[in-house]
C-alpha cells in the first residue's frame, strides 16, 4: 500500500523539528562578528561620507561643513541551494536513523557554508585579491585617507599574539585617523583568533583570565582581563589574529540576509520520493577597514 499524504506530512513535520533543533545548537559565529540584517532589495548600497572635522570658532554665524565623498560599497545578494531526497521505502520500513542522518548532513552543509562565507573576510584579510572599497586588502599598509586624500595609514602587522605585541597593535589602532586627519577615537575591545592562538587569547582575556599577566615572571597586572572580549572562530586559518572595535564592527562589517536559509519540501507521487531543498540568499562584507587591525605571523 502506498504511503498516504498524511504520512508524508508526518515525515515532513519530524524533519522540520529535527532541522530546527540542529540549527539552534550550533554557534553562529557570523552573529558574533557581523551586523546581521534583513534585506528586501536585490542589492544594498552604502555610500561613504567623510567626516566634517572639529567645530570652528564662532564668527557671528554657524560654520557649516561640506561633506567629502568617501568610498562606496555594494552588497549584491547571491543565491545558494542544497537538497536531499527520502525514498518511500525509508518511511515504509521505519528507517528513521537514515532519515535523521541525511537531515543532519544537509543542516551541516548549510551551516558550514554560512560560517565559511563569514570567516572569509578574515581569512582573506591580508590578500590584495580580495580588496575592500578603498582598493586594498582589509589589512594593509596602504589605506588612503579618502578618495581625494592619498595620505596612507596602516592596520597591517606580522606579530605573534603576545601581550607586548597586543599592546603595540592596541596603541597603533588607537591612533587611526579619519579623512580629516583627526583621531577616529577607536576603542579596541574585541580579540579574534582561530585555533592557533586560542590558548594564548584565553590566557589574556578569556573567562578564566586572572588578575595577573600570564607568562610574565614579574607577574604584572593583566590590563585586558575586563576590557577585552574574546571571539574564537575555529575556521580562521594559520597564525592570524585581529583586534576590533565592537561599535565600528557593528557599523562597518555587514551581513545581509535577503532570504534566510530554510528547508522546503515537495512530494513526487510518481516516484514516491520526498524532496527537501534548502535555499538561501545573502551578501556580506565591510564598508571600511578601520574597524580592525590584523596580524599574520604566517
Amino acid at each position: 500500500m502506498p504511503i498516504t499524504r498524511e504520512q508524508w506530512i508526518e515525515l515532513e513535520g519530524a524533519t522540520y523539528e529535527l532541522w530546527d533543533k540542529e540549527t539552534k545548537k550550533r554557534p553562529d559565529y557570523n552573529a558574533m562578528l557581523y551586523n546581521v540584517q534583513g534585506s528586501d532589495k536585490s542589492q544594498e548600497n552604502h555610500l561613504g561620507v567623510g567626516s566634517i572635522g572639529q567645530m570652528a570658532p564662532w564668527t557671528g554665524s554657524v560654520s557649516y561643513a561640506e561633506f567629502q565623498k568617501g568610498y562606496s560599497k555594494g552588497y549584491r545578494h547571491a543565491k545558494y541551494s542544497r537538497g536531499i531526497q527520502f525514498e518511500e521505502e525509508l518511511f515504509r520500513f521505519a528507517e528513521y536513523n537514515e532519515m535523521k542522518k541525511r537531515t543532519v548532513k544537509l543542516n551541516t552543509a548549510v551551516y558550514k557554508t554560512l560560517q565559511a562565507h563569514g570567516v572569509s573576510t578574515f581569512n582573506n584579510a591580508f590578500d590584495a585579491t580580495f580588496a575592500g572599497p578603498d582598493g586594498v586588502a582589509l589589512c594593509s599598509a596602504s589605506h588612503p585617507y579618502s578618495p581625494s586624500n592619498a595620505t596612507l595609514q596602516s592596520n597591517l602587522f606580522t606579530y605573534d599574539l603576545t601581550v607586548p605585541n597586543l599592546n603595540t597593535v592596541f596603541n597603533a589602532m588607537s591612533a587611526f585617523k579619519d579623512d580629516q586627519g583627526d583621531l577616529l577615537m577607536t576603542t579596541p575591545n574585541v580579540l579574534i583568533t582561530g585555533m592557533y592562538y586560542r590558548e594564548q587569547a584565553l590566557k589574556i582575556c578569556g573567562p578564566k583570565a586572572g588578575d595577573k599577566e600570564p607568562g610574565i615572571a614579574d607577574n604584572d597586572a593583566n590590563i585586558y582581563k575586563d576590557d577585552l572580549t574574546y571571539v574564537y572562530h575555529p575556521m580562521i586559518t594559520g597564525k592570524k589574529w585581529f583586534l576590533g572595535d565592537r561599535d565600528l564592527m557593528n557599523d562597518m562589517l555587514n551581513w545581509y540576509n535577503a532570504r534566510v536559509p530554510a528547508i522546503k519540501t515537495e512530494v513526487d507521487f510518481d516516484s514516491e520520493v520526498q524532496k527537501y531543498a534548502c535555499i538561501g540568499m545573502w551578501s556580506y562584507g565591510f564598508d571600511d577597514w578601520s574597524f580592525c587591525a590584523g596580524s599574520s605571523a604566517d
